[in-house]
């Protein structure tokens, strides 16, 4: 096989790779996007039960010398977090 045949066949085969990947990531991308518009109706009364943004606070744990954040309901760190409730913040902003 001459040089210039493998170089073509090269370019080729990295164009049809480039090409699969693009049209994975639009299929992936499509089948993300309903999801997110199915939950609009819920977010209102998700997005109102959530404590005042500005309620994120530390404090330091005397017996374990750690810090805890806490809002204005008591410490994040029960059931789901403070990851938890930074994501539910994020959603709700959009």
């Amino acid at each position: 096989m001459s040089k210039k045949r493998l170089f073509k066949l090269l370019i080729a085969v990295a164009l049809v790779t480039a090409i699969a990947l693009t049209v994975q990531e639009a299929f992936a991308t499509t089948s993300i996007m309903p999801h997110g518009k199915a939950t609009n109706g819920v977010k209102a009364q998700e997005c109102a039960s959530l404590p005042y943004r500005h309620s994120l606070h530390t404090e330091i744990v005397e017996e374990t010398g750690t810090r805890l954040t806490y809002t204005e309901d008591g410490p994040t760190g029960i059931d789901g977090g403070l990851i938890n409730l930074l994501s539910n913040y994020r959603m709700c902003s959009r």
